[in-house]
């Protein structure tokens, strides 16, 4: 039995560095001597034709903690949850627009990404199958280790993202590497009751659809966040409850699927944070880096601001207010000594209690942001690590 266990183990470590080895291949230049249509269109999906075969027809087979006869209802709600992921994104589509899908759908376009994308997709659920069902027994920590195994070598990393600041971080975690996780919660729950059918089923309806229909829903990042996040998140918590009370399985096995439902208002706090975040809501936070407001502000402090979205609203701006305005691509938070009428238009005179002299520049209205209402000392700090790798931003705030 032993010697069975080791077998399992050493396949499993092998699919994790054939995980691994192929997104090396796809995300870095490391191979960049060979030709990138050969790696792509030939090579990589070689490779995963390959693992599939092997799964299929060589390696030792695994029992499931789902049951046989169920797996029928399992497809049909791996199914139902694709087709409800593919509804909400379409009605965010008409809520905000749609654009024409970036893909060619040629017969050859059709039949090239066919191979590249499934065979991709269908051999990455059948290693995530093997995976799971060989440590599914186990801790529990294993499960979210293969989560996070297929999540990582799913995503492109941080190349091409310009991390320059917290919300760029913010944004690029909540329209990337949220759904991504989440995406992947559901189809481990999936493999584990239903194998890896189940999990191509819900995949592949997704990447059907985005592959395969001339036009797709064009969102912006906070809808793409909020759908990618709540809808796996909601799926994977009804399917782990629905299995464990159409099989009866015992407590140890019905507490995961609690645990998901006890992430949903986890998972809505960290959406509403994030919303926070970048500004959507009437206060928005923001970092200071500069201690040209010293004493009221230091560097490091956080700022909240009100927002100034009408006429009326800065229209009630006075002298003393300090307000945050923009300048080209730098957001200043200064006090307002003057207001002056200049070419028919009311602009801002500003300067930084601690700076000698008034800002050079005089402050149009539509630059205005919000009004500074309170400040949270020493907590954005670690944001001030981003800024650093960008001295421009620094050197440009006038002092």
């Amino acid at each position: 039995m032993e010697t069975i266990q080791n077998g399992y183990k050493k396949i499993s470590i092998g699919l994790i560095a054939v995980l691994l080895g192929l997104y090396i291949m796809k995300y870095t230049d490391l191979l960049s001597f060979i030709d990138n249509t050969l790696l792509s269109y030939w090579i990589i999906p070689g490779i995963w034709c390959v693992v599939i075969v092997l799964y299929y027809t060589r390696m030792p087979r695994t029992h499931t903690l789902g049951k046989l006869k169920f797996r029928g209802t399992v497809y049909a709600w791996a199914f139902n949850c694709g087709a409800l992921f593919i509804g909400v994104n379409l009605l965010a589509g008409f809520i905000q627009e749609f654009g024409k899908s970036p893909y060619s759908h040629s017969l050859k376009a059709i039949g090239m990404n066919m191979l590249v994308v499934g065979s991709a997709l269908v051999g990455r659920e059948c290693i995530r199958s093997y995976l799971v069902n060989v440590f599914y027994k186990k801790k529990q920590v294993y499960f979210w280790l293969i989560i996070g195994v297929m999540t990582v070598t799913h995503m492109n990393g941080f190349q091409n993202t310009d991390l320059k600041d917290i919300e760029s971080l913010t944004i690029f975690l909540a329209q990337q590497v949220g759904p991504e996780v989440f995406e992947n919660i559901l189809a481990t729950y999936l493999v584990l009751y239903g194998g890896p059918l189940a999990s191509i089923i819900y995949l592949g309806m997704i990447e059907g659809f985005e592959w395969l229909s001339p036009i797709l829903p064009n969102l912006d990042w906070l809808a793409k966040c909020l759908i990618g996040i709540s809808i796996p998140l909601i799926s994977s918590a009804f399917i782990s409850n629905s299995y464990m009370k159409l099989a009866k399985y015992t407590k140890s096995y019905g507490d995961q699927g609690e645990s998901l439902w006890n992430w949903l208002p986890t998972a809505t706090i960290c959406i509403l944070w994030i919303w926070f975040t970048v500004g959507v809501f009437p206060i928005y936070p923001s970092v200071v880096a500069t201690g040209s407001m010293i004493p009221m502000i230091d560097p490091g402090d956080v700022i909240l601001v009100d927002k100034i979205t009408t006429v009326e609203e800065i229209d009630q701006l006075a002298v003393g207010d300090v307000i945050q305005f923009k300048r080209e691509d730098i957001l200043i938070s200064h006090r307002v000594i003057d207001i002056v009428e200049e070419e028919g238009q009311r602009r801002y005179r500003t300067k930084g209690d601690n700076n000698s002299s008034e800002d050079s520049e005089l402050v149009k209205m539509e630059d205005v942001k919000g009004t500074i209402i309170h400040v949270i000392p020493k907590i954005g700090w670690p944001t001030l690590i981003f800024k650093s790798d960008n001295p421009d931003i620094l050197d440009e705030v006038e002092f």
